[in-house]
C-alpha cells in the first residue's frame, strides 16, 4: 500500500510541476498588409423579401468557394464575413457568383478589389457591384473621463422606384436629432447613389429621460435616475434619424418621403426611425430598398436602413 501510496504522491509532484511551468500559447496566423491586399466584405442589399428559398449558400470568387459547407448562407439584408473579418485577395478584376442550395446561380457579375479595406455591395442582381472605400481612418475622441459620442457613414444605395431608377436630380443627407436638446443636426454630406458620407461625430446623451409614449427614445430610465453618479450606465441611448432631400444647387427640398402603395397620392410617409447608439463605436447606415413600391407596408423592398458595426 506504501508503495502505491508514494506512486500517487510522485505524481501529484509531476503534475504541479508541469502545471508550474510557462506555456506560449501559439496561434497560427499570417500578417496581411492592407496596402498590399484587398480586405472584402460582401454585403447582399438589393430590394427584395428574405425567403427559404432565395438563401444563398455558395459564393465563389473566381470559381474558388468563400466557404466550405453547405449549411451556411446569406440571406437578403446580409452580409459575409461576419464578426469584422474580411476576404482577402489581389486587387484587381475579380468575377463573383451567387448559388441557391440546389446549385441555382443567380448572380454573376465582375467588381474591382482595390487595396485596402472595402464593402463590396450588392443591390441589383443584374449589374455589378459597388465598392465602397474603407480606408479613411476611423476617427475618435479622446476624453478624461466617459465619451458622449460615437462615429456614423451614411450611405445611399436608394433607388427611386420598381425600375432600378438612380439618376434622380437630388442627393440625399442624413439628419439626427440630439437627444438632449431635441433639436435636428447633420449626420452626412449630402450623397448620390452609390456614395458614402464622411464620419461624423453623433452626440450621446447617457442620462436622457425617456421621452414618454416615444418608443426606443432616450436611456429607457425613469427622470429621477438620470443623474450622472446616481447609477451605472450602459453608455448608449437612442437616436432618431431623418433624411432630407439636397437640390442640385444645395437647396433643401423637405425631408424624403416613401411610398410603400406604388405611387398612389396621399399615401406618402416622411421616412423617420432610431437606432441605439453605443459610447465610441463606429457605424454605417446603408439605406437600401426602393423609395416607391408596390410592396405593402410589410414588406422589405421599401427603403430603410440597414446598420453595420465597424468598431
Amino acid at each position: 500500500m506504501k508503495f502505491f501510496k508514494y506512486i500517487i504522491i510522485a505524481m501529484a509532484s509531476l503534475v504541479a510541476l508541469v502545471s508550474c511551468e510557462k506555456h506560449d500559447l501559439a496561434y497560427q496566423m499570417e500578417h496581411i498588409d492592407a496596402e498590399d491586399k484587398a480586405l472584402v466584405v460582401v454585403w447582399r442589399l438589393i430590394p427584395e423579401t428574405s425567403t427559404t428559398a432565395n438563401r444563398v449558400y455558395n459564393i465563389t470568387i473566381d470559381d474558388q468557394p468563400l466557404w466550405g459547407n453547405n449549411y451556411t448562407y446569406m440571406a437578403a439584408r446580409d452580409w459575409m464575413p461576419n464578426q469584422s473579418r474580411h476576404y482577402i485577395m489581389e486587387p484587381g478584376v475579380h468575377n463573383m457568383k451567387w448559388f441557391l442550395k440546389d446549385g441555382t446561380c443567380v448572380y454573376n457579375q465582375n467588381f474591382t478589389a482595390i487595396a485596402g479595406m472595402q464593402e463590396v455591395c450588392v443591390t441589383d442582381y443584374n449589374a455589378a457591384p459597388i465598392v465602397i472605400d474603407n480606408n479613411a481612418e476611423y476617427p475618435c475622441d479622446l476624453t478624461e473621463h466617459t465619451a458622449e459620442s460615437f462615429y456614423l457613414r451614411f450611405v445611399n444605395f436608394m433607388y427611386a422606384d420598381e425600375n432600378y431608377t438612380t439618376d434622380y436630380d437630388y442627393k440625399l443627407q442624413y439628419w439626427y436629432q440630439d437627444p438632449t436638446d431635441l433639436e435636428w443636426y447633420p449626420a452626412s454630406d449630402p450623397v448620390g447613389f452609390g456614395e458614402a458620407s464622411a464620419w461624423y461625430r453623433i452626440h450621446i446623451d447617457q442620462f436622457a429621460p425617456e421621452r414618454s409614449g416615444e418608443s426606443g427614445n432616450g436611456s429607457s430610465r425613469f427622470e429621477d435616475d438620470n443623474r450622472v453618479g446616481y447609477t451605472v450606465t450602459a453608455g448608449s441611448c437612442s437616436i432618431y434619424y431623418k433624411i432630407k432631400m439636397i437640390g442640385a444647387n444645395g437647396e433643401d427640398l423637405g425631408w424624403l418621403t416613401y411610398n410603400r402603395k406604388g405611387g398612389a397620392e396621399e399615401s406618402d410617409t416622411e421616412y423617420k426611425d432610431y437606432w441605439t447608439g453605443y459610447i465610441g463605436q463606429h457605424r454605417i447606415h446603408y439605406l437600401r430598398g426602393m423609395r416607391v413600391t408596390n410592396g405593402g407596408t410589410s414588406s422589405n423592398t421599401a427603403a430603410w436602413i440597414t446598420q453595420a458595426s465597424k468598431h
